[in-house]
């Protein structure tokens, strides 16, 4: 009987319409366990770094986390893991939602697609029941549309559901795949991938329990971490002026063309939820609430969170809150992930002012900033590849390269990736969104780092008694230096952002979000509690030594494909602007030298030789000596 996890793995080939279910490999499951460290290896095994993304050998594997489904607070994350259209590389999107805890309480922890089907299909998953069906009557549909009708089909209105819109459908690189309001798993093209596999969705329903090895001390570890979560509830309760505020001043320098601070954009924004906002809603077992419902002059609502309150006011120029919840909600139904969508039309209209697009290429529509009308035409046709939105719904770094004309001068990526609209005009955002494979600085960031190393050493001593401090006992004496602020201690923040990145891995394999484990500064779980999670779930005998080497295992492998593909040291970047162009007060263009001097010690604390490849040592150390034989074999080592 397996203690944490289902105990299945569910296979299912689209091209033969085959469907396989097989007993989990305990050992691969206590050496990664689960989410994106099974998924990364199933990854390695069976799908070539020459395998192009579309095509019936690219994966769609989707895993769910060994604490996901269970009572462990905020475990609901599933991680969806395939090849890129857009970057070539092998990428992972971690979703929330509900959808992950369903598939374990039907019994799987993963789902692998394979394969190409003729016709449109969804796939039905009740328990032991597992059906692919016709999905020719949903082809075409939006992703609430899609849902109502599968929810209606079924005849089970709380049926958890994964689909893909009008955009996957059109392989748009930007195309997401849709869950419940607000959660979704985007970008790099995950739902052009799923698209391509002519699969509209995935339902599941499960009646099943998951087993705890040590069910009184899993539960005691649970009500002791809910102790802990006032600080960061009243932050989501109340989060409005001051965050709201900040952030709009971080985008407005940031990387979609806006030069001009906000002004009192936190104003603005406490007024528009005072007058907008219904409610907040959770994902699956959490009890923090980070989503706000937001009501619509139609009278539907959007769910939103974070940097989507503000990404289209700043890349067109708009600045108002009512117009960017109506392009996230359009985005929402036509599946579309709004940081890529946004940059789209950035890209576009940047384009447009310096002659390189002319009305001959946008079929006669004139491009500007601040208008509405123009922003809700573009993201439809982006989302049906329509006119110029064909164009841009093969990314900025493609697109820039069709046009031309020196276009590619004014596209800003990390690995063919758009970036989030945050400037990275600060070493530590600068790094973290260099280092990933996916140009997600999400799973590399963390509060403190950002905000509490410049604290006077006061509140630092305070915070490490306090018990929310989730950096390993090494790292206490680093905090309690004196650092600069905005981090501009460029050398000095490498260890704790190499930790961020084990920390949040971590995460992605157990299925906690990250907005309890470490995200923002008073997270509730800290690592010593997320270790006991997995203790007393899995029955396993593991400690802090351990589970951060499970999360270096899952980092390396999947740096060690990403190395097959062609990513090396000049992949590790920001674009070039940010070393060239000075922003605004108070921030700062960045220093070329000591960049590169991070990028050393970030390798040197990897286990990375100077081009980023893992080193025979640390794979070994890693017990992955299969990847090392097999970068010996290509030359690699």
């Amino acid at each position: 009987m397996p203690f944490g996890w289902a105990g299945t793995t569910l296979a299912i080939d689209l091209s033969l319409g085959k469907i396989e279910k097989k007993e989990s490999d305990s050992a691969l499951h206590e050496t990664y366990l689960g989410g994106r460290g099974t998924n990364t290896q199933m990854f390695w095994d069976r799908v070539p770094v020459e395998e192009a993304a579309f095509s019936p050998g690219n994966l769609l594997i989707f895993g769910a986390g060994v604490l996901t489904g269970t009572l462990a607070p905020g475990a609901n994350r599933t991680v969806l893991t395939t090849k890129s259209p857009q970057t070539n590389l092998q990428t992972y999107s971690n979703l929330g939602g509900f959808w992950g805890a369903e598939l374990k309480h039907a019994g799987y922890d993963t789902v692998a697609i394979s394969g190409k089907s003729p016709t449109p299909v969804y796939v039905w998953i009740k328990d032991d029941n597992v059906e692919i069906r016709d999905a020719s009557h949903l082809w075409g549909r939006d992703v609430r549309e899609t849902q109502r009708v599968i929810r209606e089909e079924l005849h089970r209105q709380k049926v958890q559901i994964l689909c893909i819109g009008p955009s996957g459908e059109n392989k748009v690189y930007a195309a997401s795949i849709e869950h419940s309001s607000g959660v979704s798993a985007s970008r790099a093209g995950v739902g052009a991938v799923m698209g391509d596999k002519n699969l509209k969705a995935i339902a599941v329903c499960g009646t099943n329990d998951i087993n705890i090895a040590k069910p009184s001390k899993f539960i005691k570890s649970c009500e002791q971490i809910l102790k802990k979560t006032d600080r960061i509830r009243a932050f989501f309760d109340n989060w409005s002026y001051e965050s709201a505020q900040g952030m709009m001043d971080h985008m407005a320098y940031g990387n979609l063309g806006e030069e001009v601070p906000y002004g009192n954009s936190g104003k603005l924004h406490a007024d528009f939820v005072e007058k907008s906002r219904s409610r907040i809603t959770p994902c699956y077992n959490c009890g923090i609430g980070c989503k706000n419902a937001i009501s619509l002059p139609d009278g539907g609502y959007c769910f939103v969170k974070c940097q989507s309150w503000f990404t289209f006011m700043v890349a067109c120029k708009i600045r108002d809150f009512a117009f960017n919840m109506k392009c996230y909600d359009l985005c929402e139904k036509y599946g579309l992930d709004t940081i890529s969508t946004a940059n789209y039309i950035a890209f576009a209209i940047d384009l447009y002012e310096k002659g390189i697009l002319t009305k001959k290429d946008t079929e006669g529509m004139h491009l500007e900033w601040g208008n509405e009308d123009l922003a809700f035409s573009l993201i439809e046709k982006i989302a049906r590849r329509e006119g110029i939105g064909d164009l841009l719904a093969n990314g900025v770094y493609e697109a820039a390269h069709m046009i031309g004309k020196g276009a590619e001068e004014h596209v800003h990526h990390v690995k063919k990736m758009e970036l989030v609209p945050f400037g990275l005009y600060t070493p530590y955002r600068a790094l973290r969104t260099s280092i990933t494979d996916k140009a997600d600085m999400t799973r590399a960031e963390a509060g403190v780092p950002q905000h509490g190393l410049a604290a006077p050493r006061d509140w630092k001593e305070q915070y490490i008694k306090s018990g929310f401090f989730s950096y390993s006992k090494e790292l206490e004496k680093l905090f309690l230096d004196d650092f600069v602020g905005l981090a501009r201690d460029y050398e000095k923040i490498v260890s704790f952002t190499s930790h961020d990145v084990d920390k949040n891995a971590l995460a992605d394999c157990t299925g906690l979000c990250i907005f309890w484990t470490g995200f923002w500064r008073y997270n509730p779980i800290n690592l010593g509690d997320h270790i006991n999670l997995i203790s007393h779930a899995t029955g396993m005998n593991i400690d802090e030594i351990e589970a951060m080497k499970i999360a270096r295992r899952a980092g390396a492998l999947l740096r060690a494909y990403n190395v097959m593909t062609g990513i090396r040291r000049k992949d590790d970047r920001p674009p070039e602007k940010y070393f060239r162009d000075p922003p605004p007060q108070p921030y700062f263009r960045l220093d070329r030298d000591k960049f590169n001097k991070m990028i050393d010690e970030y390798y040197k604390l990897r286990g990375w030789n100077s081009e980023g490849i893992p080193s025979k040592d640390e794979l070994d150390r890693l017990g992955l000596n299969h990847v090392r034989q097999t970068l010996e074999e290509k030359g690699l080592l």
